[in-house]
């Protein structure tokens, strides 16, 4: 992967963009990812395989501060700035990359230290001064730059301007007809996803079921029209929120003891949503974003 852009931006909001004051190595990687391969003994040769753990990815990200101004306090102006965004402090840090054939990836990362700038003549000099970044990935994917959005069921508007109005009337719109979706999950891992219910009218117990494996989210829960109920499926990010009349509060307990956070496996996943009254009310999304070993 050849890096065109990065622009690393730490949990307070604060960012460097690497490309003016701030440049990047040249020849420096993200990728290589380590995995534990464990097993257990047997009375036989060898052993059992029993599963493997992508290990965190440690990486380091190599720059350096062009002296295009001579005088002190301007490259001891950028160090502070380096100093107060890269803040191990501030972890954890979002990394946005932007490949040279302009694709966009991201991943989270943990800073291990504070920005160092090594001494000596071939680090300092009246050219640059070089730094160096330590990170550690306990989520150890890239991420693609953009969401896929996928949509089961849904009113579509059916206006068309300029507007004519027949004698019998016009279809304000028409409901999309089929029940089952195919999501295409074209990343390299399995993944969580946003799971997003929208009552349009008053519905009881809306859930989602994969056709493939029969695993069912359900909630018992009543819906009220103009209700959005959004049930996170990634690890280490579950969470089930209802917003009603612009205010948000925890859902989770409202999940059927017989749920399964539903999970992206690579390919396609078959899915059909349903609620157990006032199933024409009910409008359904799925937003994920694919997770990638490498690029």
């Amino acid at each position: 992967m050849i890096i065109n852009n990065m622009t690393i931006t730490n949990s307070r909001g604060d960012s460097i963009t690497f490309g003016r004051h701030f440049r990047l190595v040249d020849d420096f990687a993200l990728s290589g990812l380590t995995a534990t391969v464990n097993y257990t003994e047997s009375t036989a040769d060898g052993s059992h395989y029993q599963n493997t753990v992508l290990d965190n990815k440690d990486f380091e990200v190599p720059f350096f501060i062009p002296k295009e101004i001579s005088d002190p306090w301007w490259i001891e102006e950028r160090r502070n700035e380096a100093y107060k965004v890269f803040n191990p402090k501030a972890n954890p840090f979002r990394i946005d990359i932007e490949t040279k054939a302009g694709q966009a990836y991201y991943l989270n990362a943990n800073l291990e230290g504070a920005p160092t700038f090594p001494i000596g003549f071939e680090n300092d000099n009246q050219q640059w001064q070089r730094g160096l970044l330590q990170f550690s990935a306990n989520d150890p994917f890239f991420y693609a730059g953009t969401e896929e959005k996928v949509d089961i069921a849904l009113w579509i508007g059916a206006f068309e301007f300029p507007l004519e109005i027949p004698e019998e009337g016009i279809e304000m719109g028409y409901r999309a007809p089929s029940l089952i979706v195919n999501v295409l999950n074209d990343g390299q891992e399995s993944t969580g996803m946003l799971i997003r219910f929208k009552a349009i009218g008053t519905l009881l117990n809306p859930s989602l079921v994969n056709v493939n494996t029969y695993e069912t989210l359900k909630l018992n829960t009543t819906m009220l029209p103009g209700d959005v109920i959004e049930v996170s499926t990634y690890k280490r990010r579950k969470w089930v929120t209802l917003t009603r009349n612009g205010q948000k509060t925890n859902l989770f307990n409202s999940l059927d003891l017989s749920s399964t956070f539903l999970q992206l496996d690579l390919g396609d996943n078959l899915f059909r949503y349903d609620a157990q009254e006032g199933l024409d009310n009910l409008e359904v999304s799925m937003t994920f974003t694919p997770r990638l070993l490498g690029v």
